[in-house]
């Protein structure tokens, strides 16, 4: 999503204190040592992704069915899919009779592996809040006791619900890249103040119980002096490795990582892909059933074997996975089940859609 507003303040005077209070005393360190692998030109390869096609992002669409269920369905590539509205998220301008919390603009998604999903929100249009946000925690196990509709409706009313717990508003940046280490039981996310390549990146932990960040690393990038762009978007496999990807002229590059206690540590995979997925880069996914990566742009979805990015790459044009869709839907986030189901988050009106297949 582009915008960047927020509305400010809190759901309650305490709520509120609360979410400032975690924001600043957040543990904060700022790393000295160059965060990149240094690489040259040369090093690189370029794989011909041509499995991958570009889908160009035109104005968004509304679900088709508000409250209810709704399918999205692939229509090209060599990899089905069918998706399925699982939950409704809720769809508030004033949450907890609130007007200062906005829940109509999700932004990233995370999943635990358990019962809890984690949503960061981007109010719209917020004068003089550019850049901040807050985070929602649904328990899924309670959420598949109600009616999409009721699920919808869950924080339309002053008392708010047991199965959503709203934390207080902090420094998001875009808010696209949340992202749950499962191996060490993390949130982490980008704070991208900027959507230009800066000197500095910071990498932000975020509590799973107070939902505002507990620790904040800052760190550069650079590679023979030119400076290296941080992340927008976000994913960990199962051992614990962080990846991000962004567009370089129209080749894809991938970065593969490590967020230790007080430093973070990155290098370019050494394979660029010919042929991005789509206008806007907006997710990025793991799977830790298949052990793929998943590069999410408006209606496209495309994946390569993780592993394939380990040393100088191995990957062949044959490993790539692509599917594209028409539904007009903006693609949020792109997360896995245990089982290896796809769930998409997407906007207006927002929702968890679960793919028919697991993968």
């Amino acid at each position: 999503m582009k915008h960047l507003g927020l509305m400010t303040s809190a759901i309650a005077g305490a709520v509120a204190l609360l979410g400032f209070a975690g924001t600043a005393n957040a543990a904060s360190y700022t790393q000295k040592s160059n965060a990149i692998t240094q690489y040259s030109s040369g090093s690189l390869r370029t794989v011909d992704n041509k499995a991958t096609g570009f889908v160009k992002a035109g104005a968004y669409a509304f679900a088709k069915n508000p409250g209810g269920s709704n399918t999205i369905a692939s229509v090209g590539g060599n990899q089905k899919w069918t998706l399925k509205t699982e939950f409704q998220l809720a769809d508030t301008h004033n949450a907890k009779g609130s007007a200062k919390y906005d829940m109509t603009n999700p932004q990233s998604a995370a999943y635990d592996g358990g019962h809890y999903l984690y949503v960061v929100y981007q109010p719209h249009y917020t004068k003089g809040m550019t850049n901040k946000g807050f985070v929602a925690r649904y328990d899924m196990n309670k959420l598949k006791g109600m009616s999409l509709a009721k699920q919808q409706a869950l924080m339309d009313n002053k008392s708010g619900s047991s199965a959503v717990k709203v934390g207080g508003i902090f420094t998001t940046g875009h808010g696209q890249s949340l992202a749950y280490d499962k191996k060490h039981k993390s949130l982490y996310m980008w704070r991208d103040t900027s959507m230009s390549a800066t000197r500095t990146s910071t990498l932000q932990r975020i509590s799973t119980s107070s939902l505002t960040p507990n620790k904040a690393i800052t760190f550069h990038m650079s590679s023979h002096g030119a400076n290296v762009p941080g992340g927008h978007d976000l994913t960990f496999d199962h051992s614990g490795n962080a990846y991000y990807w962004t567009v370089s002229g129209s080749k894809v590059k991938v970065y593969k990582g490590t967020i230790g206690s007080k430093t973070v540590h990155f290098r370019l995979t050494k394979q660029l892909f010919a042929h991005r997925p789509g206008t806007h880069e907006q997710a990025m996914g793991y799977n830790g059933h298949n052990g793929r990566l998943y590069l999410v742009a408006d209606d496209s979805i495309t994946s390569f074997p993780a592993k394939k990015l380990n040393g100088n790459g191995s990957l062949k044009a044959s490993d790539f996975k692509y599917t594209k869709f028409n539904s007009h839907r903006e693609f949020e986030s792109l997360i896995f089940d245990n089982s290896g189901h796809g769930m998409l988050m997407s906007n207006r009106t927002p929702e968890i859609l679960r793919s028919t297949t697991a993968y």
